[in-house]
């Protein structure tokens, strides 16, 4: 922890891409934040229109079709997206941290270590499952001009760990590189959804389309719609983990939070949409398999490439959010940057040895985004806006002492752990992320919905009598955790 903390304030010799502030865990003063508004709406864009907008459409066509898709993923993604961005982007864009040392007065300093722990399991699923995608792409692509399969087994695994060594050549690089990546990113993204358009309407019409049956759909068309609508916030939810590390480097909170709005709602939903037209008239799930059956072999190839690199930024703005996240972390801490984001590109690579099941059960990565994500941000809502009247203290959210504000008991704040805890308890009562099937209470409320009204409604209540009113976590009663503050940070 760099000693200007303790004093309140920081300065920097010199800003460049990997300077200690922008590719760790330390606040980012608004003098060496890189991200306008128009900055961040690219980048946020192109991050979101990765493949994965397409595998997630993939996902919601074995359930429901066209239209009930697009209305499913508009709600579903609307809601949880403005949630997660009130929740993190604001914080996150104000003060110039991440998420994960905002979530400190939450969770408490080892607590926010734990949910560190966990969200890190579930950031590298996501590297897998993209680098996976990319991996797919080109064994589809060597399949398609030699009749070659190195689409399963050691080959796809070998194309893995390359595209994850790639990412993490990016991610090394810093932010100013994933703003250049993703100003391409974002056109590549376009001329995607131009090609599936104009495959559907010249080679299959929009009728067809429109009257193409779900894959693998219950009986009960209610239940369709509310699964659809179930994973499409998972989707919305999943961006919790790589959200803070990029909006600390906006210059504004409102260039940190709308972009969000056109970037993870509208423009995946049109990825999604057209991923589940896709999906349905191709009669598979897998983003990879569709390119080249709808459009013959150089429209698919080349649209196949466009994917690949589509996935490879994405990896990378994960991959460098994770490492800014675990630089919490004492050991990582120590690390180099290169260092620390390889560490965590070598753990990927272990994983990758189940990569083929976690790709073909995608919908279990959005299941567990809400059952996770979605109680952490609402109780980052009620405590951030109704307890702590839109202020936090960066001194005691890197103050691992007895001393924090945000201490709590032994580090952990057992009120939020409890309620986390519950709220996981209640969405698997509600819906199995892990086989995606409905209990019964999911009829009339779906899981992320139900967990999200507790989880908001259980910690302002159990805050404010346990914590608010004994004086237990640094809540303010006046202006003078505002007064506190650093100016430079904000």
């Amino acid at each position: 922890m760099r000693s200007c903390i303790s004093k309140g304030r920081c300065t920097m010799a010199e800003t460049d891409v990997n300077s200690e502030a922008q590719s760790e865990s330390m606040p980012v003063l608004k003098s060496e934040r890189v991200y306008g508004f128009k900055d961040y709406t690219v980048v946020i864009t192109g991050f979101a229109c990765a493949a994965w907008c397409f595998i997630t459409g993939g996902s919601l066509a074995l359930y429901v079709g066209v239209q009930t898709a697009l209305v499913a993923s508009i709600a579903g993604n609307i809601i949880a997206v403005l949630l997660m961005s009130l929740a993190t982007q604001v914080i996150s864009g104000k003060y110039g941290v991440d998420a994960y040392t905002s979530v400190r007065g939450i969770l408490g300093g080892k607590g926010t270590k734990v949910f560190l722990i966990l969200m890190s399991i579930f950031v590298i699923a996501w590297l897998i499952i993209l680098c996976m995608m990319v991996a797919k792409a080109i064994g589809n692509i060597v399949l398609g001009f030699t009749d070659i399969d190195i689409t399963t087994g050691v080959p796809v695994f070998i194309l893995s760990v390359a595209a994850g060594a790639v990412c993490w050549l990016v991610a090394w690089k810093g932010p100013e590189l994933l703003k250049k990546l993703n100003s391409i990113v974002a056109p590549i993204f376009v001329i995607i959804l131009i090609f599936l358009f104009a495959v559907v309407s010249m080679n299959y019409g929009w009728d067809t389309v429109l009257s193409a049956q779900p894959l693998a759909p219950f009986e009960d068309e209610w239940l369709n719609f509310l699964i659809a609508f179930e994973l499409s916030m998972g989707a919305g939810f999943s961006w919790w983990p790589n959200m803070g590390g990029l909006a600390k480097l906006c210059k504004t909170t409102k260039a940190a939070f709308w972009p969000n709005v056109i970037g993870l709602v509208f423009a995946a939903t049109l990825g999604t949409v057209m991923g589940v037209a896709a999906a349905l008239l191709v009669g598979s799930s897998d983003p990879t398999a569709w390119m080249i059956p709808m459009g013959g072999l150089a429209l698919g190839t080349a649209a196949l490439v466009l994917v690949i690199g589509a996935d490879i930024t994405a990896c990378s703005v994960m991959l460098y959010n994770l490492g800014i996240g675990v630089k919490q972390v004492k050991s990582f801490l120590k690390l180099s940057w290169g260092k620390c984001t390889g560490l965590i590109t070598i753990i990927a690579f272990v994983g990758m040895i189940w990569a083929e099941p976690l790709y073909d059960s995608f919908y279990i990565i959005l299941g567990i985004s809400s059952m996770s994500c979605a109680p952490i941000a609402m109780m980052q809502l009620v405590d951030y806006y109704a307890f702590r009247k839109k202020h936090i203290s960066i001194r005691d959210a890197y103050n691992n002492g007895k001393s924090s504000k945000y201490y709590f008991w032994g580090g952990f704040n057992w009120v939020a752990i409890g309620v986390f805890a519950a709220s996981v308890v209640l969405y698997l009562l509600i819906f199995d992320p892990f086989m995606c099937i409905p209990h019964d209470a999911f009829r009339f409320c779906n899981a992320t919905t139900a967990v999200c009204i507790f989880s908001a409604v259980a910690y302002y209540v159990l805050g404010k009598l346990l914590l608010v009113k004994r004086g237990i976590g640094g809540f303010p009663n006046s202006n003078e955790e505002a007064k506190a503050e650093p100016a430079d940070v904000k």
